[in-house]
């Protein structure tokens, strides 16, 4: 017994020794600009958002920027000012009732203007697909999934090549935001090569639009769910974009071979030739369609 006591008495020396508290001195990078700015056709509000980066290991709110001057404006000249709301950093442009933003075909210019500096960025508005329908049915479980209501969409690539698109999913209002729920297509498939222009979007994109569940347990839709799909025209470069954080946000450094994270590239720029700003200017139309599983 002595001699149990005292193994038992070394191991907790030996390990109490190696926790070392050890702090990380970090080298803080510059604060950089970063512009959410995902304009669409919706018949609401528009709402143009400034942030400011902050240190990784910050335990605080994303800073917001307040005080800018933001205006859209499109080829023929006419202007949109976004307006801020209660020094949130939330710049708002509201539709007369029935009005949309934009129109189809013509080119928008953003222009920020902050304490002397200007960002600016530019983007085509490109034309969506309908939802032309949202069917569901009960699956058993199976491999690992739990039995529930499964949903698909049904929509067709226009004809050309080069559309791309990304289609939102909510769930009872919710917006499925995970990174593993962010569903976009190249024409009717995930990405450029494949020969589906013009066809109907394949069965993984059509099916993508179910929540991932954490729990096994929790079937992705009930009897009384509502489902909402919409689907927004993009630009080439917001395509890649939301490619490049898709997939730094799924792998990051889980992978075995995954690269270091890094900005995903911008078509934000600005009058400060040192200066790197963040996020992205679209503008995009919208078609939506929902459902209650019954």
């Amino acid at each position: 017994m002595k001699n149990i006591a005292f193994l038992l008495l070394l191991f907790s020396i030996f390990f109490t020794a190696c926790e070392d508290v050890v702090d990380l001195d970090l080298e803080e990078g510059p604060v950089e600009m970063v512009v959410d700015a995902w304009i669409n056709t919706d018949t609401v509000p528009q709402v143009i958002k400034l942030r400011t980066t902050a240190p990784y290991f910050s335990n605080q709110f994303v800073p917001v920027v307040s005080g800018a001057e933001i205006t859209v404006t499109d080829e023929d000249g006419r202007s949109f000012e976004f307006i801020e709301s209660d020094n949130s950093g939330d710049y708002i442009w509201t539709p007369e009732p029935g009005e949309r933003f934009g129109e189809i075909g013509k080119n928008y210019a953003l222009s920020i203007s902050l304490d002397g500096k200007t960002y600016s960025a530019a983007s085509r508005l490109s034309p969506t697909v309908p939802v032309d329908s949202i069917t569901y049915e009960f699956r058993e479980e199976s491999l690992g999934e739990p039995e529930g209501y499964y949903a698909q969409f049904f929509g067709r690539d226009q004809p050309g090549l080069g559309d791309t698109y990304w289609i939102k999913a909510y769930k009872n209002g919710l917006f499925l935001n995970k990174p593993q729920e962010i569903n976009i297509a190249y024409d009717a498939g995930p990405s450029a090569g494949a020969e589906v222009d013009g066809l109907i979007f394949i069965t993984p994109i059509r099916e993508a639009i179910n929540p991932i569940v954490d729990d096994d347990d929790a079937p992705p839709f009930v009897l009384g769910d509502n489902i909402r799909v919409e689907i927004y025209s993009l630009s080439p470069e917001a395509f890649t974009y939301l490619e490049r954080a898709r997939i730094q946000l799924t792998l990051g450094d889980a992978a075995l071979f995954a690269e270091p994270p890094a900005n995903v590239p911008t078509n934000i720029f600005s009058s400060e030739a040192t200066e790197n700003p963040q996020g992205f200017f679209v503008v995009s139309d919208v078609s939506s369609l929902e459902v209650t599983v019954e």
